[in-house]
């Protein structure tokens, strides 16, 4: 089996590690049309999200009552997360019980793409930068591994308290708010193009090649027929020849007969 097939077979076949523990929403299509595709699969994905989480670890998160909203990572506990627009006072709610320092921040979309050839990857990350996603780059492991990182430079961070004071208004709260939500509604934009693009593209490419396929074809069937309409001159000739003789031998016969009669 080709090493990629391979790689390719183990990773969509593999547990999804993420928090979530699935693909979001807003890019599952996009993520099924990828890894349908001979030549990609996605090893990582986010469609962008609005968060608030406090750096600080509850010292029982038992006796918070709701488990869920103090998920660890990387020494953080989530506070609040959506992949879409937000509501101002979903925000503010979830500073209710906040201890520590309280971060607002907006994410935009991340995708990792390995590719089986650098030319692919090459034709990924054009369309990438194409669709707004500037920050995008491509990688090349120490084992041959290439990847794709599509991303942007339009985040947000912004803290909120210290030590479980609020340190802005609601009024400024309400704000970000705004702010992070034009931010998803242009992040979501992107995400658009970029899948449009790499359909259309991939969908020209395709036709390309099937015309390119239907071209080398051709050379051959008009050969043949170009040998038939040579075979069917030379009969031609061959019966313009004989009928040339017959007509002379005819001729000659009438001279003889003219002959004879004088």
């Amino acid at each position: 089996m080709d090493v990629f097939v391979k790689q390719k077979a183990n990773a969509l076949n593999g547990v999804d590690l993420s928090r979530k523990g699935s693909v979001d929403s807003p890019i599952q299509p996009l993520i099924e049309y990828i890894n349908n595709e001979s030549d990609y699969f996605t090893t990582s994905s986010c469609s962008g999200r609005i968060i608030v989480f406090d750096d600080v670890k509850p010292t029982d998160p038992s006796s918070k009552g709701d488990r869920d909203i103090y998920v660890k990572k990387k020494g953080c506990k989530w506070l609040f997360t959506s992949h879409d627009m937000v509501a101002h006072q979903e925000v503010v709610s979830s500073l209710d019980d906040v201890t520590g320092d309280a971060v607002f921040k907006f994410e935009p979309f991340v995708l990792h793409v390995q590719c089986k050839s650098l030319q692919r990857a090459q034709q990924m990350l054009g369309i990438a930068v194409a669709s707004g996603f500037r920050n995008s780059g491509i990688s090349i492991g120490n084992k041959g591994k290439i990847l794709v990182a599509v991303r942007s430079t339009h985040t947000m961070e912004v803290p909120l308290t210290q030590n479980g004071n609020l340190l802005v208004t609601k009024e400024y709260i309400q704000f970000l708010v705004d702010l992070a939500n034009k931010k998803m509604k242009e992040n979501l934009r992107r995400i658009d193009r970029f899948f449009v693009t790499l359909r259309s593209r991939n969908e020209e490419e395709n036709k390309t090649e099937t015309n390119i396929e239907n071209a080398n074809k051709k050379p051959k069937k008009q050969k043949e027929k170009t040998k038939c309409v040579s075979d069917m001159g030379d009969k031609q000739k061959e019966k313009e020849t004989q009928d040339e003789s017959e007509s002379e031998d005819l001729v000659k016969c009438f001279l003889f007969s003219e002959e004879a009669v004088t």
